[in-house]
Parts: C-alpha cells; sequence; structure tokens
C-alpha cells in the first residue's frame, strides 16, 4: 500500500468533486507496546494502523473527515468531506493550503531502523531490565507501560505539495511504590527517544528504587521558604516551559488576540541569559522530520535569543494571516503515541523546544546555591500560559544549604510566576534530555517561593 499513490489519488477525486482546494495526509502506523502489572509484564500489544485525513476546501469553506483505509471507499470518503464543507461557515481567515517548500534531506533520516523492527520480546526483556534494577525488599514496580512505534506519512495538496517523512519514537512511563510498615512512598520515571537501544533501562530502575526510597524518608515542610532557588528536574522543568512557550509564543495564540508575547517581536521577555529555540531538525528530539503534517519543511527558529523575542512559530494557516512563511509547525501527532494522527486536521504547536545546557553537573550546580530547593517529582507539573502562575505540589524534593543537599522534603506547594522566573538569571547543568517535546536540561530559577503544609 503506497502511501503517496493514496494521498494523491483522494487529491485527485476530490478536485473532481469541485473542491478548491483539497488535502490528503495518509498515516500508516506500528506500535509494540507492553504494560507492567505488579512488576510483571502482562498485557502485549502490537498494533497496525492506516488511515487518512482530508480537507476538502469550497472557497473558505473547509471540510474535515477521516477514514481507515479499509472501512470505506475514497468516494465515499471525499463526499463525505465535501458535504462537510458545504455546511460549515466560511472561515475569513483563510487564504490557501501551502505550496510546495524545497525540503532536503532523507524521508527516514529520523527513524531508526533496529527500533522499527523491535518485537514484543525485545520489549519485554528491556522492560525487565528496568524492573530487576528498581525491585527490592522495599520497592515495587506496580505498573508502566513501554511503547515503541514507527510513524510513516504522506502528504499531498492541491497546490503541488507531495511529501513523506517516516520517525521511530519511543515513550516509557514507570511507577514505583515502597513500603516500610505504615510508611509508604512513590517513584516516577519517564523515557522518551527515537531508538529504543540508547535508553538505559537499568538506570532508570535504579532512579527509581532511589526516588521511592527517598520519599520514605521525606518529611513535609513545615514552614515557608522565600526568595530561593529552585532548581527543577528535566522532567519537571518541561511540562512547565512547553506549556507556557508553547501558548505564547504560537501565531494561533497570537492571532486569536491570546497570547501574552502578541506584537513583542523584538522585546525583552526574558533575562539574557535565557535562549530557546524550536527546532524541528534535533537529532533527539521526538518530533523531529524532514516535514511537518502538511508537508512544510521542519527548520530551526530561534524563539528567544539572549532574552529577546526573535520568532514565533507558524503553520500555513496562520503564517499567511500575518504575511509570514510556514516554520514547519503543523502538527497532528505526539510524542506519546503514533496512532490517530490521520483523525486530526492539525494544530499549529512546538516541534522539540531546545534549551542549551552549561558545563556544569547538577552537582556542580548545587554547590553554587546557598540556599534553595532540588526539585525531583511534583505532582503534576503545570502553569496557567496566559498568566504565567503556578501552584504545584512537590511530591519528592531535597533542601540545599550552603551549596549541599539536606533534608528530603515533600508536600509543599512551589509557587510563582513562571514569566517573572524567565526575566531574572536562568540556571542550567549539562544533563541535556529528552522529555515530551522538550530538549533540555536541569534548570534552576531564581527568586522562587516554597510554602510548606
Amino acid at each position: 500500500m503506497d502511501l503517496y499513490e493514496i494521498a494523491s489519488g483522494v487529491v485527485k477525486k476530490a478536485e473532481e468533486a469541485q473542491a478548491s482546494q483539497a488535502e490528503a495526509f495518509t498515516v500508516r502506523a506500528k506500535t509494540v507496546s507492553i504494560y507492567i502489572d505488579d512488576s510483571i509484564p502482562k498485557v502485549l500489544d502490537n498494533k497496525v494502523e492506516s488511515g487518512v485525513g482530508l480537507k476538502f476546501i469550497i472557497d473558505k469553506k473547509l471540510g474535515f473527515t477521516c477514514s481507515t483505509l479499509v472501512s470505506e471507499s475514497i468516494d465515499s470518503l471525499v463526499e463525505r468531506a465535501k458535504s462537510m464543507a458545504k455546511i460549515s461557515t466560511e472561515d475569513e481567515k483563510f487564504t490557501s493550503l501551502p505550496t510546495p517548500k524545497k525540503v532536503s534531506g532523507k524521508r527516514d533520516k529520523f527513524s531508526d531502523k533496529p527500533t522499527a523492527k523491535a518485537d514484543v520480546d525485545t520489549l519485554v526483556e528491556k522492560s525487565m531490565q528496568l524492573v530487576d534494577a528498581a525491585v527490592s525488599d522495599f520497592v515495587s514496580v506496580p505498573n508502566g507501560v513501554l511503547r515503541a512505534s514507527v510513524l510513516e506519512t504522506s502528504v499531498c495538496n492541491s497546490l503541488g505539495v507531495s511529501e513523506g517523512s517516516e520517525s521511530t519514537l519511543v515513550f516509557g512511563f514507570f511507577t514505583a511504590k515502597s513500603q516500610d510498615g505504615n510508611k509508604v512512598g512513590e517513584g516516577v520515571q519517564r523515557c522518551w527517544s527515537r531508538s529504543l537501544f540508547d535508553i538505559d533501562f537499568e538506570m532508570i530502575g535504579k532512579k527509581l528504587n532511589s526516588q521511592a526510597m527517598d520519599v520514605l524518608k521525606s518529611e513535609p515542610l513545615d514552614t515557608k521558604l522565600q526568595d530561593i532557588v529552585a532548581v527543577l528536574a528535566p522532567s519537571e522543568a518541561s511540562e512547565m516551559i512547553y506549556s507556557l512557550i508553547g501558548t505564547a509564543a504560537s501565531a494561533n495564540q497570537v492571532n486569536a488576540g491570546s497570547s501574552p508575547w502578541k506584537d513583542r517581536i523584538g522585546d525583552i521577555v526574558a533575562h539574557d541569559s535565557f535562549n530557546i529555540t524550536d527546532n524541528g531538525l534535533s537529532e533527539r528530539g521526538l518530533m523531529s522530520g524532514s516535514i511537518d503534517d502538511e508537508g512544510m519543511p521542519r527548520q530551526k527558529t530561534h524563539l528567544i535569543s539572549k532574552g529577546v523575542l526573535k520568532s514565533y512559530f507558524y503553520d500555513s494557516y496562520n503564517a499567511y494571516q500575518l504575511d509570514m512563511e510556514p516554520t514547519g509547525n503543523l502538527t497532528r501527532h505526539n510524542a506519546r503515541d503514533a496512532h490517530g494522527a490521520f483523525r486530526f486536521s492539525g494544530s499549529c504547536s512546538v516541534s522539540n523546544l531546545e534549551i542549551r545546557g552549561s558545563s556544569k553537573s547538577v552537582e556542580d550546580l548545587i554547590s553554587e546555591i546557598d540556599k534553595g530547593i532540588f526539585i525531583e517529582h511534583f505532582a503534576w507539573p503545570q502553569v496557567n500560559p496566559m498568566t504565567g502562575s503556578f501552584s504545584n505540589e512537590i511530591r519528592n524534593a531535597q533542601l540545599i544549604e550552603n551549596g549541599e543537599r539536606t533534608k528530603k522534603v515533600k508536600h509543599a506547594l512551589f509557587i510563582g510566576n513562571l514569566y517573572e522566573c524567565l526575566k531574572k538569571e536562568i540556571l542550567t547543568a549539562n544533563d541535556i534530555q529528552v522529555q515530551n517535546r522538550c530538549v533540555l536540561p536541569t534548570i534552576g530559577f531564581l527568586g522562587t517561593e516554597v510554602i510548606g503544609q
């Protein structure tokens, strides 16, 4: 089944049905998954999915529908998309689908061949490396998932775009439970990579064990800590950074008038120590590809350089409203799962947010802090992307006093405003990690506050 032929055939059928413009996005996704229950792999899954999404446009009326490639005919798909376009309201902001742009690099540049061939037995072996390293007299692994996917896409439109891409992604999520008498603790670890064989599962298991055991030794904080340095592990910093930058620098939010950085290109929005790029060609990032999900070449876009807002990120729909060119940021899938991408028309979203690290190890960074806290795990790291405010429950952390980690704490609130945090000096370590759509190190924010119970 050739995805190019299917996509181009769907576009041709749509044009014959009087579409003024049309776009077809075809997908083949293969995912092997294993699920851990009580430290044992118990559920195994090997899933293959093929589908097509069709945008059918009549002047400024847009219809979108989708189908698996085995459930109905192309004629039926086209007729349904056409009927949806006819009854839709005109979108005055719509200008055009994108026109072709030169794409460099091989379509499978971001696909790891050994990962693409990995089977259930291989995932079981890898997951058990983690479990064996995590389990001890006091620690178990109550649940987890390890998933390896291959994603092939092709996109064609009536203006001449005809491109394809192939990539792999691996996602794992594991929890640990520690118990000593009436005391109970938890550990949470995630792993993200394009290569299953680049992940050190034994190291992750050891980290799970130590994290869960640390919580047993932790105590609720009973005081308030003001004007301190908060050092966040990459897993926790990534979710907050992604939520904030993914909104504030989005051309979609700018066009909607809801971005705090609307009309601020060239303004200082952060400390001059802060640099962040959206890099769709990142060597490690999971959202990398030769093209985005509307056939535009992925690229490296400098969003903030030395604290100055340099650019937003754009898909074609939002770029053309601002007389700009797309930056390769139309996305239909996520970094956790390759399945279901054809069911979405796409959104303007980041590819891989990259923050450079320093030459300092995490311990070197901590050694320079007189008063602070090292936060390894939140209940859930959140931030309000419109206001920048956050109030996150700390589940696992250590106080920093005179350059050393001291008391282990839990059940405190990390509060503040991330927009304000970015305006102060940003501290970074050298432990670059892939976390969801971010590639970043451990990060330290100055002038923060932690409130104990």
